[in-house]
């Protein structure tokens, strides 16, 4: 005969902690298919995996930049007009190209960045823009052989420049 007053245990699969138990193992199983599933249907990332070219070209950068310095090269750079034309007065010991290439680089707009050849005459080279030069640009100088490089950066609303080496001699 039973009491009234004993209540016979619940079925375990009426009860909470089987069911507590049993579905933190499931969460991370299916956490682990779901981290699967998203890594084999995305494409790869971008990964650069040739260093030494890297490392290589870095040199060839800086060692222009050395023979920049060693030459005492230097430039004056002056924007003027609409549309722009930009002349450089170059310094240095180097011998003088019949022109030189002026890359201008946007720091954030890649599509308005521009690769120039300057004729000259001497110390003097010049290059006529289609389109005037508003905001920040990296510039670059250098000749047709890339022996040397000169750097700067032309701040929005300035006009003139004064191009270095960007790295100094040791």
């Amino acid at each position: 005969m039973k009491h009234p007053d004993t209540a016979s245990p619940e079925p375990w699969y009426r009860q909470f902690w089987p069911w507590f138990l049993i579905l933190l193992p499931t969460l991370s199983v299916v956490g682990s298919v779901v981290t699967i599933i998203i890594a084999t249907s995305s494409p790869h990332a971008m990964v650069v995996d040739d260093y030494a070219r890297i490392g290589l070209a870095t040199h060839r950068k800086m060692a222009r930049d050395s023979r920049a310095t060693e030459l005492g090269m230097a430039a004056e750079i002056r924007v003027s007009g609409d549309p722009a034309e930009i002349r450089v007065s170059l310094e240095g010991d180097a011998p003088r190209p019949d022109h030189l290439i002026l890359t201008l680089s946007h720091p954030t707009i890649a599509d308005s960045d521009r690769q120039l050849a300057m004729p000259g005459h001497g110390e003097l080279y010049s290059v006529r823009l289609e389109e005037p030069l508003a905001g920040r640009w990296y510039l670059q100088l250098t000749p047709p052989d890339g022996d040397w490089r000169l750097a700067g950066e032309l701040l929005d609303g300035s006009d003139t420049l004064r191009l270095v080496p960007a790295v100094r001699a040791q």
